[in-house]
């Protein structure tokens, strides 16, 4: 399900983390988490993630979107998010911005994005939560699922996410770990990072809430 990737010119991405000001979420030592048959780490992501979350971000739409759009469009915004995330990530892994990886056995196969609400502090927003399909099946989700509302509750007592209408497969995941529609729904411009081009599709909103967590920060 992967594509080749030529070499494109990146433009600026339209990815913007929150401007006001909240106390910053802290950080934990990585979890592990037991799989079978694998090794899944769940941690922070660093810089040097990028380009595997680029790979996982564009496999997933590759996979996800076929039946959303247009095959031109999905292929070259697929390869904007492959090569995209080397300019987007250094800043979106900044406070109150957190980004959590899945890594199995070493490879990084899932990434979640998540900040504080800019109008509500005590409501988080889940703004990309991507599993590669190799993945699709198992507990990586999930256990990337928990562990990112997890690391929100230390702030929020809520978390909120939008979800394109078509896409039945992720709506089913995030009604299976708690989330439910809120009845909300708009007009999403997806955009290629590469060319600027956006096109809109419908999507609702999805919310639940989370449980109060004490966190430690690691020694």
């Amino acid at each position: 399900m992967l594509v080749h990737q030529p070499t494109t010119h990146i433009r600026q991405i339209p990815f913007d983390g929150c401007e006001t000001k909240h106390t910053a979420l802290v950080d934990e030592a990585a979890i592990m988490y037991a799989v079978p048959s694998h090794r899944l780490r769940i941690r922070h992501a660093a810089p040097d993630d990028a380009d595997a979350i680029g790979d996982t971000h564009a496999a997933a739409w590759n996979a996800a979107y076929t039946h959303i759009f247009e095959p031109a469009f999905l292929e070259s915004a697929a390869l904007g998010r492959r090569a995209g995330w080397r300019l987007t990530l250094p800043r979106l892994i900044l406070a109150p911005n957190i980004v959590l990886v899945a890594e199995r056995d070493g490879d990084v196969i899932g990434f979640a994005h998540a900040s504080p609400q800019a109008a509500e502090t005590v409501v988080a927003e889940i703004h990309g939560f991507y599993v590669h399909p190799d993945a699709w099946g198992s507990d990586v989700a999930e256990a990337l699922m928990t562990r990112t509302c997890s690391a929100l509750a230390a702030n929020s007592e809520g978390v909120v996410l939008w979800t394109l209408r078509e896409a039945q497969r992720a709506r089913h995941f995030y009604e299976k770990v708690g989330f439910r529609p809120t009845g909300r729904e708009r007009a999403e411009s997806l955009t290629d990072w590469t060319s600027g081009t956006s096109v809109e599709r419908p999507a609702v909103e999805y919310a639940r809430t989370l449980a109060p967590q004490r966190l430690t920060p690691p020694a």
